[in-house]
C-alpha cells in the first residue's frame, strides 16, 4: 500500500451518520473538519409514525438548502417493521414507499441518493434481508424503485449498497442485484473487523477485508463489470473486546480508506456507536481522519 501523504487527500463528496436527524451534529462536524460541504446521511422506515418521517423531512430538507452542494442519503429499508416479501410484492406496502418519495420530494430532497435494501447480504439487518430468498428481493427492490421514481419531481438515485462478507444464499455481488436498470451506484459498508480473529494485525484485516469472497476486490470487479460508480456509504473503526474483532484506534484503517475512496461518488463515516464506538473514542485514529479528510 502506498504510505500515507503529508497532508489532507483530495476525497470525494464526503458525509457522515451521527444519529436521527441530528443536522445541527453534522454541522458541528463540519466545523470541526473544517470542510465544507459534507453530506449528511440518516434511515427512516416506510411504515414509521408519519409525523416523524414528516419532521425528518423537514429537518434534512432545511439543512440541506441552508449551504449550496449539500447532499442527502438515505437509508431505506426494503420491507416495513414487520413486513414479509410476499404482502409487498402483492402491493400491500406500495403507499408507503411512494407517501414517502412525495415527502422528500416537498422538501427538498427529491434528488437524494436512497440506499435501498441496504445490506441485503446481512442475515440480522431486518426483514428485508435477502440470503434466504434473492429472488423475492430482487423483484422488491425493482418493485420500490419503479415507485418512488414515477413520482412528480423525483430524481432520485438509488444505490445497491451491501455488507462485506457472503452469507446464506447470497455468494456474490450478482445474487441480489436487480439489475442494471434500477441501479444508479454500487456501494459497500466496510468496518475494521475481522469477525473472530482477535489476534490479526492492522494489515492482516486490512487484506481480508480486499480478499474475503464479497471483499472489496470481489465489489470493485463487479462495479467494472457493470459500469457503475461506486460509493462507501457506511465504514468506521471498531472496538476490540467482541466478536466482530474489531482492530480498535487503527490510523492504519483510517489511511488504507483514505486510499480507497478516492474514487467513490461519495462515503461516510458512521460516527454513531452501534457497538463499535465513534471516533471520539479512538484519538489517534480521530486525528489521522481529520488529516486525511480535513480542509
Amino acid at each position: 500500500m502506498a504510505a500515507p501523504s503529508a497532508g489532507a487527500v483530495t476525497s470525494p463528496p464526503l458525509g457522515v451518520y451521527v444519529g436521527p436527524g441530528k443536522t445541527a451534529v453534522v454541522n458541528d462536524f463540519q466545523t470541526w473538519l473544517g470542510r465544507s460541504p459534507v453530506a449528511a446521511t440518516d434511515y427512516v422506515d416506510p411504515s414509521e409514525n408519519t409525523q416523524w418521517n414528516q419532521y425528518a423531512m423537514t429537518y434534512w430538507g432545511d439543512w440541506k438548502r441552508a449551504e449550496a452542494g449539500r447532499r442527502f442519503v438515505l437509508g431505506l429499508p426494503l420491507l416495513p417493521k414487520g413486513g414479509n416479501f410476499a404482502d409487498g410484492l402483492s402491493g400491500r406496502y406500495d403507499r408507503q414507499f411512494q407517501d414517502l418519495a412525495d415527502m422528500m420530494i416537498e422538501n427538498g430532497l427529491g434528488d437524494s441518493v436512497v440506499r435501498l435494501g441496504y445490506e441485503g447480504n446481512n442475515r440480522i439487518i431486518g426483514p428485508w434481508q435477502g440470503t434466504d430468498d434473492p429472488a423475492a428481493y430482487r423483484a422488491m427492490f425493482r418493485r420500490v424503485v419503479t415507485l418512488m421514481r414515477a413520482r412528480a419531481g423525483a430524481a432520485f438515485q438509488f444505490d445497491y449498497n451491501m455488507a462485506v462478507g457472503a452469507a446464506g444464499k447470497v455468494t456474490s455481488f450478482e445474487t441480489l442485484y436487480p439489475g442494471d436498470a434500477y441501479v444508479d451506484i454500487v456501494g459497500l459498508n466496510i468496518y475494521d473487523v475481522w469477525w473472530q480473529h482477535p489476534g490479526a494485525t492492522p494489515a492482516e484485516r486490512w487484506n481480508h477485508t480486499l480478499t474475503t469472497r464479497m471483499g472489496v476486490n470481489d465489489f470493485k470487479a463487479f462495479a467494472a463489470a457493470h459500469d457503475k460508480p461506486v460509493s462507501y456509504p457506511e465504514w468506521g473503526l471498531y472496538r476490540k473486546g467482541d466478536s466482530y474483532a474489531g482492530g480498535g484506534d487503527s490510523p492504519y484503517f483510517i489511511d488504507r480508506m483514505a486510499e480507497l475512496v478516492r474514487d467513490a461518488r461519495y462515503q461516510a463515516y458512521f460516527n454513531l456507536d452501534w457497538g463499535g464506538g465513534t471516533l471520539d473514542e479512538f484519538p489517534e485514529g480521530k486525528a489521522r481522519y481529520k488529516l486525511r479528510f480535513g480542509g
